[in-house]
């Protein structure tokens, strides 16, 4: 029979399993800086969708380059800059190339330099991905050992219809990540009382229930018992 413990930890090694191998890459998911330089046409995070939102078109916030779809972006016009980052892993030097960064259209002029830190501090120039056909760069090219935690993607140019680089996505490559499992919530203290209550009933059930297939016996063995 399976206790509750150990339905509990069983549950939890699963969890862990199925996050480790569900995710062959790592999306940049967090914002972490921002910096508008005020090279393009409106003050703010700017950009749209390509699938019939338009653009360009102001932003409450960076999210278009966060969520993981390749029509929606963030315009990077010269100066600007993005620095994201990862809420579940990081990246590493593994083989061959490490970092994917995608621009929604390869116009001219629209390139942007790519740098890693291992800290959100000191960052350090990776490559230049853009009207080049670049979209993968690899640590070993910098010698970069350390684990990578903040990529920041800062504008060239001011080129195309919602000027600058238009930053799609940003993803730490197959074999170059490490995924780590959600930190684990503590339970509410009324949670625990619950189920404190609940093995406690467990408990004096089975204890009735054992009292209950002990009885007959005991008492067969007085009626036979020799005098």
């Amino acid at each position: 029979m399976m206790t509750f413990g150990k339905l509990a930890s069983t549950t939890v090694l699963a969890t862990v399993l199925a996050t480790s191998a569900s995710a062959a890459t790592l999306t940049a998911d967090t914002e972490l800086d921002f910096f508008d330089s005020g090279t393009g046409p409106l003050l703010g995070p700017y950009g749209g969708d390509t699938a019939g939102g338009g653009y360009p078109v102001l932003l409450s916030d960076s999210s278009n380059a966060l969520d993981g779809d390749l029509s929606t972006f963030v315009s990077l016009p010269t100066g600007t800059f993005i620095t994201v980052g990862f809420s579940s892993g990081y990246v590493f030097d593994g083989t061959g190339d490490d970092i994917f960064v995608s621009e929604v259209d390869r116009n001219s002029d629209e390139d942007a330099n790519v740098h890693v830190s291992s800290d959100g501090i000191g960052f350090t120039f990776l490559g230049t991905v853009g009207t080049g056909g670049t979209e993968t760069l690899d640590l070993a090219s910098i010698g970069f050992a350390d684990p990578v935690t903040a990529i920041r993607i800062e504008g060239l140019g001011t080129g195309g219809g919602s000027p600058g680089y238009d930053l799609a996505m940003v993803q730490g490559l197959e074999g170059s990540v490490v995924i780590t499992p959600p930190t684990a919530v503590p339970l509410p203290a009324g949670v625990w009382l619950l189920l404190s209550g609940l093995g406690a009933i467990g408990l004096a059930q089975r204890k009735r229930t054992g009292f209950r297939q002990a009885a007959p016996a005991e008492r067969n063995g007085r009626r036979h018992r020799p005098g």
